[in-house]
């Protein structure tokens, strides 16, 4: 079908942002058009620059809010929200508005619904989050990372079971020690990847600290690629630099090339968003996850799991994310070689790499 054009809206946290930008690409691909909204904070993430110019859009969808001082200012910026993604499907003729999760998607679902463009919905985690729930309903198809997300869904007949879309990006093909050298590893005998992601990564990096300083001698020959987070990241520089010694250790706020960072690495400590689990099982990296704790609906524990069920992960409670219950772990995980490629395989198992092509493969036959 020709003269297409998708709009993708979604925002708040890489884990919304990243599986949208896939099927950004995945619709780019096929020679159709696609663009996508996001919220005005979500500029910072630099998955939108590898994007043509026009593409990503912005615009100032209100954070959600109950508090009855706020809420008349809420309903006041969510309402010219919905008009500017009105404005913006109309401009672009969109065919079809998918929505990838996070309070930003919102206003832009509801401004298709007023307009009566189709409607989809991917979801990430195995819980729903409230704009699935709030939409699940007039979406004529919601696309499921985790199959145990149909126990709560009241529309479970428009659910499919297509995993969460990878970019590109992630997955390479240079060898693990090319991948090395990109972060200065390459004399490492083995390599952990540390990912905090946008949401509860302190105490993340006081693990990771702790483990590095307690446990130095036995991490000697162990590279550690380790995403702060930007709020994180001087803190634990300066701490790095004038506590301990820093060799072995590459520091970022962020890691742009996250998929030479997974070939590097042998094992990996996250915490259990679908969006970075399902990209570690994608490029067959063993996990210890540990679930933000403060989590919508506590759904990244249910998301780990689904991966510590399927072999491919070890779920760590965040009150027990401590360097001397989590080192005896690790260090068992890196010396069973046998055991890390078992858990490889299982990963590799539970991805979906094709997922991308599933949704936009349906979707285009539902239109």
């Amino acid at each position: 079908m020709k003269n297409i054009t998708i709009m993708i809206t979604g925002g708040g946290t890489g884990g919304h942002i990243s599986p949208g930008v896939a099927l950004y690409e995945e619709i780019k691909g096929r020679g159709e058009k696609a663009i996508f909204l996001a919220g005005k904070n979500d500029r910072r993430f630099s998955t939108f620059d590898g994007m043509e110019e026009g593409d990503a859009i912005f615009y100032g969808a209100p954070t959600f809010t109950m508090n009855p001082v706020k809420l008349p200012f809420f309903m006041i910026k969510f309402l010219f929200a919905m008009l500017k993604a009105r404005r913006v499907i109309r401009r672009h003729a969109v065919s079809a508005v998918v929505g990838m999760g996070g309070y930003v998607s919102a206003p832009a679902l509801l401004a298709a619904r007023t307009l009566k463009v189709p409607v989809f919905l991917c979801e990430q985690n195995s819980v729903p989050g409230r704009v699935t729930r709030l939409f699940e309903k007039s979406a004529m198809r919601i696309y499921g990372t985790l199959e145990s997300s149909t126990g709560y869904l009241k529309n479970a007949a428009a659910f499919l079971h297509a995993g969460n879309p990878i970019r590109k990006e992630v997955i390479r093909n240079e060898s693990k020690e090319e991948a090395k050298k990109a972060f200065h590893l390459e004399h490492c005998s083995q390599v952990i990847l540390i990912i905090g992601g946008s949401q509860g990564a302190l105490n993340l990096n006081k693990l990771t600290f702790d483990l590095k300083k307690e446990f130095s001698k036995e991490l000697k020959d162990v590279g550690i690629i380790w995403s702060t987070g930007a709020y994180s990241y001087d803190t634990f520089k300066e701490q790095v630099q004038n506590e301990m010694d820093g060799g072995s250790i590459y520091l970022s706020p962020y890691i742009d090339r996250v998929g030479l960072a997974y070939r590097a690495s042998d094992i990996a400590i996250s915490r259990s968003g679908a969006g970075v689990m399902m990209e570690l099982a994608a490029t067959g990296i063993p996990s210890l996850l540990i679930p933000y704790p403060y989590a919508a609906d506590n759904h990244q524990d249910k998301n780990a799991d689904d991966f510590v069920r399927a072999g491919a992960a070890v779920k760590i409670p965040d009150a027990d994310a401590a360097a001397e219950k989590v080192a005896p772990i690790i260090f068992d995980l890196l010396g069973n070689p046998r055991n890390l490629e078992k858990m490889s395989r299982m990963a590799l198992e539970a991805a979906r790499p094709e997922a991308a092509a599933t949704i936009i493969d349906d979707m285009m036959q539902l239109l």
